[in-house]
């Protein structure tokens, strides 16, 4: 895959983390809530940002950059799919996909116009009416694309799963806008004890965390798709007969790497793909904690830390018991705990900021108090470090899943004749 999907993938990450950090804000801050009108226009908060100081509406400025945030990583992974649909040799047979990108932002960018000037006639006293067709159109959109992402795997195309990816990366971004959307909509057309605007607020907290994964393991799917492009092969059949020794080495180790993870049963893999679901099962349960701390929910959340903890550091110490997969995977796995050992210092701190109190405090239930600034931004940097712990479990699974499955390709490649 080319450099251009590779540098936007890497941008749209960049961008996520803010959207991630100013998120995160907005519920430590609780000011989910703080304007009730939704949708409104990419560039409201330039329009009307003047209006408002920072002390008095601090809100108001939080939820419209989040709003803000959420637009540009929304631009981003639109440019991300098209530019991946339209990388690559062989245009033609990408067309459908490149078809059902550009239908789905048309369709979704005129739900987005007709939720607005729906709204506009709410205010003016008329009911509120559901754009259906646009609705219905954009449904349609994405399940072409879907389909054709899905059909566009069973080609033998280099790129193909980042293309897949990208595309549901797309469609997410917009759904999890939606779920955002719709928790500002519904509580303010039904109000907060008759719809689900708390569960939606949590839904909207996790699937963020799930999209940021995602989208962290594009640019390992672009490396090794463009490792197996016909310049990349081109290129390294004339390193390797220029360097023939370095040749032999590589493949030596790589068959030590493939050799040690058959060897192992497997328990390697397994154990990269059960850390990311203990971490999202984590994730949840700090949602819930987030926005609705039952003793139950408490409970969970720590009883699921240790188990986090637990099986991370077993995969690591696996990885880290051989040369070979310590050399391949060792910086992840240093990298994984590092963080994790940070999130474990950050919990307790949002824990007693949360839920310690002396005095009069004592008598107020946790979600009563008054937010200060240090606890915010402590139970941000959690929420954020969270986040980062399910992309690098995640982004390390993929590169021990990928490099089993080369190792195995490269093995059953004939040698090519002198």
């Amino acid at each position: 895959m080319n450099l251009l999907v590779r540098r936007l993938a890497q941008l749209t990450i960049l961008a996520t983390i803010v959207l991630l950090i100013l998120g995160g804000l907005t519920t430590s801050f609780r000011a989910g809530m703080a304007d009730p009108v939704w949708p409104t226009e990419p560039w409201f908060l330039i329009v009307n940002g003047h209006k408002y100081e920072l002390e008095q509406h601090r809100g108001f400025l939080l939820e419209h950059t989040h709003r803000a945030a959420g637009f540009t990583v929304g631009a981003l992974a639109s440019l991300l799919a098209l530019a991946a649909w339209l990388s690559g040799p062989n245009k033609a047979s990408r067309m459908i996909g490149m078809i059902a990108v550009i239908a789905l932002l048309a369709y979704y960018g005129d739900l987005h116009r007709r939720m607005m000037a729906a709204w506009e006639l709410r205010k003016l006293g008329q009911g509120f009416v559901w754009p259906k067709g646009a609705i219905y159109a954009s449904l349609v959109s994405a399940g072409m694309l879907l389909i054709a992402s899905f059909a566009h795997l069973l080609s033998k195309q280099p790129g193909k799963w980042v293309r897949f990816l990208a595309s549901v990366i797309l469609i997410a971004v917009m759904i999890q806008g939606l779920l955002g959307g719709l928790r500002v909509f519904l509580d303010t057309e039904l109000g907060i004890s008759q719809t689900l605007g708390i569960e939606l607020a949590a839904i909207h907290g996790v699937f963020a965390q799930v999209v940021f994964a995602a989208m962290v393991c594009v640019p390992i799917l672009c490396r090794s798709s463009s490792n197996s492009s016909p310049s990349a092969v081109g290129s390294e059949n004339e390193t390797t007969l220029r360097a023939g020794s370095v040749s032999d080495r590589s493949d030596e180790t790589s068959g030590r790497l493939r050799s040690r993870l058959a060897g192992d049963d497997g328990s390697l893999t397994r154990l990269s793909l059960l850390l990311p679901a203990v971490v999202f099962l984590q994730l949840i349960w700090a949602a819930w904690v987030r926005h609705s701390p039952t003793p139950l929910a408490q409970r969970l959340h720590f009883i699921t830390a240790f188990a986090v903890v637990g099986v991370a550091v077993w995969l690591c110490a696996k990885i880290y018991a051989r040369p070979e997969t310590r050399k391949a995977f060792g910086f992840g796995a240093f990298h994984l705990v590092l963080i994790l050992g940070v999130q474990i210092v950050l919990g307790v701190e949002a824990w007693m900021g949360k839920f310690a109190a002396q005095g009069p405090l004592g008598m107020v239930p946790p979600e009563l108090r008054e937010v200060t600034t240090y606890s915010a931004t402590i139970r941000t940097l959690h929420q954020l470090i969270g986040a980062a712990i399910l992309a690098s479990s995640v982004a390390l699974a993929l590169r021990i899943g990928r490099s089993g499955k080369s190792s195995l390709e490269q093995s059953d490649t004939p040698a090519e004749s002198p």
